[in-house]
């Protein structure tokens, strides 16, 4: 029965896919601003333009007059025919203006500096190098925290590391290590072992979300191998804006947030706080219990997350700006124990009492002649950690072996320039360069300390270029160079050096982009990237099931993508891509025995796939959204080699009707197909495939505030994407939030 009510579940998904998608998924206005920038670069005063490319120019802007239309009311007319140059000018910078005067409305708008691979200040042609969704994908659909946000990508699936309590994704089947996190264009990833616990990671004080998929910017840095995520945070855009809010859930959870931002003249203050903490979460009534789980409540699952933002600005002319930016994060969690029925896998009995972020950055920009513009962030990063390893399920004493008090002390500091250059109508050269020194602190309470530390370099390049009226390209490059500074082994009670093994690594991209009438547009991608091993790939005893590999080189991919958007009359937009990755020198788990592994490049893999993404509206009441993925990877080196965590068919799709202006009415459907996984001891298996369906509504209380309340996974199903580790049951929730 299982199986057949997932299959009706991707029938019902597929038949969604195919209707008029929703505009809950609207590209951001960034997307919009920088190609309306890039028309007015090309109608510019500099030499007649052709009657081909005035031709061009006017598909384009009807192309992107009915997508904006699909998501926001506009004032402006229909476009002008392609013989009327003064006229296509004059409507490009009226459509321009008013998206602006949209966006100074809203009570805060995107950080117009965090911002990665595109700017609208920025001179000459552009061509977007990322998918950028913006806050009301989220705001409306109850997710708190990126991990829950970023599911709404195709491609993008949940990945949960259950030994460590962290939410994580694949973004076609690449994990966090290879598409790392950035903040405002900033990398945030833990220095040691380049994860990130997406759950910590509120949305509150997001604005934008930018994903890179395989074709990534070189101007990010380094190891953006399987792609890039770069969250957007808020900037004022009034006198005075506030937003905030307070929600409440199943298990105790609280969501508390509240945001404060004041522009004025030559500059612009904002600050923010949330706190998001639960007590636990509901199981599935069909769960199972075992001896370390009974049914009801989860044990040992709650967490509590505090964030505190501040940022300055000053901006003494308009192509120019400084601003100072800090955050702390102060957070605890627990972890639930192994709820399985492998009696190989070892029960764990874990804590982080401390799991804290300081983070200060500087960023600024300026122009340093009228066809050139520089862009540069400076950090410092502060990472604290305190895991505990008890003896048993009432968490008090550690006197076993197997239990212990174990500290992170880790920073890494670094910057990065970025100098755009327009070159004649047609080329915007971007050059950049990037550093990072990142230093790792750890030891278990009554052992030495020992450190590691690497530093990181890549220079970039980047050329953007209009070949024809309706053809346009990006093409780069990047040098990476990852240098081993210390290593240190703890054995025996002795410490001595580890083999230091530095690495480089040299990248291409190109890509091509074109126009096909009024509503079709093309895309033909390639890009060869590279990831450095992290410390803790090379070096980690993993708490002693593993062994270290200091010889560990680099991964090597060759991305290749081809992809298509088409309009469909006013009310619908269809977006689909086909890609192929193929992977050198694969670094995997290799089992010695049950509970003993060393990650190894094991030998080369093949990932290939498509996405279909569909969104529209039916009228001003009713609209929806879809996205389907189908991911198929294979190791290609024999020795029964398994790529696990990655579902084969995955999607989403949520629908939205407003019955009466104050009510809207919402409905959502999770789908996964099942994934293979390899559990703590080493064993595979299969994940069942499983749909999960939510339900919610929004009462608009007032013309700043509105009620949220709702349910996921009203039918209580039981499921779970990492062995042992069930997810969330039946979930209510309530939440009040305003806007002024």
């Amino acid at each position: 029965m299982s199986k057949i009510r997932d299959a009706l579940a991707f029938f019902a998904l597929a038949c969604a896919s195919i209707l008029p998608a929703a505009a809950q998924s609207a590209p951001s206005a960034v997307q919009w601003l920088t190609a309306l920038q890039s028309l007015q670069q090309r109608l510019g005063s500099e030499g007649p333009v052709s009657s081909a490319e005035l031709q061009a120019i006017a598909s384009e802007l009807r192309f992107l007059q009915r997508e904006i239309s699909l998501s926001r009311t506009l004032r402006t007319g229909p476009v002008p025919g392609p013989q009327d140059a003064a006229g296509l000018r004059q409507y490009a910078a009226r459509l321009r203006a008013e998206i602006e005067e949209q966006e100074r409305q809203r009570p805060g708008g995107a950080f117009r500096l965090g911002r990665m691979g595109i700017d609208v200040a920025a001179p000459g042609p552009q061509a977007p190098v990322a998918t950028v969704e913006d806050e009301a994908s989220w705001r409306d659909w109850n997710q708190p925290v990126l991990s829950a946000a970023l599911e709404s990508f195709p491609g993008v699936t949940l990945q949960r590391t259950g030994a460590r309590n962290e939410h994580a994704v694949f973004v076609r089947g690449f994990d966090v290590r290879q598409t790392p996190l950035y903040i405002d264009g900033i990398p945030v990833y833990i220095p040691y072992d380049g994860y990130v616990d997406l759950d910590r990671f509120v949305t509150s004080g997001v604005q934008e979300i930018q994903l890179a998929k395989g074709f990534t910017s070189p101007l990010y840095g380094p190891n953006a191998f399987g792609g890039a995520i770069n969250i957007v945070s808020k900037e004022p855009e009034s006198r005075l804006g506030i937003d905030g809010g307070q929600g409440v859930a199943s298990g105790g959870l609280l969501d508390t947030w509240l945001n404060v931002g004041s522009r004025w003249g030559k500059g612009w203050l904002s600050g923010g706080i949330s706190r998001l903490s639960a007590e636990d979460f509901p199981l599935p009534g069909s769960f199972r219990p075992t001896p370390a789980q009974p049914a009801g409540e989860r044990l040992n699952a709650g967490f509590e997350d505090l964030d505190l933002r501040l940022r300055a600005a000053w901006t003494p002319q308009s192509d120019a700006q400084y601003v100072f930016s800090y955050y702390r994060h102060n957070g605890e969690k627990e972890q639930p124990p192994y709820a399985g029925a492998d009696p190989s896998v070892r029960v764990r009995y874990w804590q982080w009492p401390m799991w804290d972020k300081e983070s200060f950055y500087f960023s600024a920009r300026g122009r340093a002649r009228p066809s050139g513009a520089w862009t540069a962030r400076l950090f410092y990063d502060k990472f604290d950690n305190l895991l505990r390893s008890f003896d048993d399920a009432r968490y008090a004493a550690q006197t076993f072996r197997s239990s212990f008090s174990s500290y992170y002390d880790d920073d890494a500091w670094g910057g990065s320039g970025q100098y755009s250059l327009r070159a004649g109508r047609r080329h915007t050269l971007h050059g950049s360069l990037f550093y990072k020194d990142d230093t790792h602190r750890e030891h278990n309470l009554g052992q030495p300390w020992r450190s590691f530390r690497d530093r990181s370099v890549s220079a970039g390049f980047q050329d953007n270029v209009q070949l024809a009226e309706r053809t346009s390209a990006v093409l780069g490059f990047s040098a990476d160079r990852l240098s081993v500074l210390n290593a240190m082994d703890f054995q025996n009670g002795r410490i001595s050096p580890f083999p230091r093994n530095s690495m480089a690594a040299v990248n291409g991209q190109a890509g091509v982009f074109h126009s096909l009438g009024d509503s079709t547009r093309l895309r033909f991608t390639f890009a060869r990237k590279t990831r450095l091993p992290t410390m803790k790939d090379r070096y980690s005893y993993r708490l002693g099931v593993a062994v270290p590999n200091p010889d560990l080189g680099a991964e090597s991919v060759a991305h290749w993508e081809a992809g298509a958007a088409r309009l469909f009359g006013r009310s619908t937009l269809a977006d689909v891509s086909f890609f192929w990755s193929e992977i050198g020198g694969l670094a995997q788990r290799f089992f010695l025995q049950p509970n003993l592994w060393q990650l190894r490049n094991l030998g080369d893999a093949r990932h290939r796939g498509a996405e279909l993404s569909l969104r529209g509206t039916a009228s001003h009441r009713l609209a929806w959204d879809a996205n389907y993925a189908y991911i198929d990877r294979k190791f290609l080196s024999g020795g029964g080699v398994v790529l696990v965590d990655v579902p084969r068919h995955s999607g989403t799709a949520r629908l939205s009707c407003t019955p009466w202006p104050r009510l809207s009415l919402q409905a959502s459907l999770q789908a996964e197909s099942g994934r293979l996984y390899q559990n703590d001891a080493g064993r595979t298996g299969r994940v069942p495939g499983f749909a999960v369906p939510g339900f919610g509504a929004i009462l608009r209380l007032h013309a700043a505030a509105d009620l949220l309340a709702g349910v996921d996974n009203v039918g209580d199903r039981f499921y779970f994407i990492s062995e042992g580790y069930p997810e969330a049951g039946r979930t209510f929730y309530v939440k009040l939030r305003f806007r002024l």
